[in-house]
């Protein structure tokens, strides 16, 4: 059975308000820069896993959280600590790219 929308949004806006070390990833399933950015977000997660979470939100599925994160373009990216956005960026970027903005802000 597919989660509800309500229930994603609820769970995403949680996370995002009150997570410790939280990547969000807002993207479209219609976007071809999101699409290339796919498997370096995978490649991300494997690489950081147990030290940020990543989390990916829909804006066409979660448009209040689109809305609430003032995201006009995509994919956009948004480091986050417990509720805190400590770093916001739209475009493609490098698994690189990723990865050092997680270093930078947790040493």
């Amino acid at each position: 059975m597919q989660e509800s929308r309500e229930i994603r949004e609820e769970r995403n806006e949680e996370k995002l308000a009150h997570g410790n070390w939280i990547m969000a990833e807002f993207y479209a399933t219609w976007c071809p820069h999101c699409k290339r950015m796919h498997p370096i977000v995978e490649e991300f997660k494997k690489s950081t896993d147990g030290i940020v979470e990543v989390i990916q939100i829909d804006v066409d599925q979660e448009e209040a959280l689109a809305d609430l994160y003032t995201i006009d373009t995509v994919p956009t990216f948004i480091l986050m600590k417990g509720g805190e956005q400590l770093w916001k960026q739209s475009g493609e970027l490098t698994l690189r790219k990723l990865e050092k903005v997680v270093r930078d802000f947790k040493s």
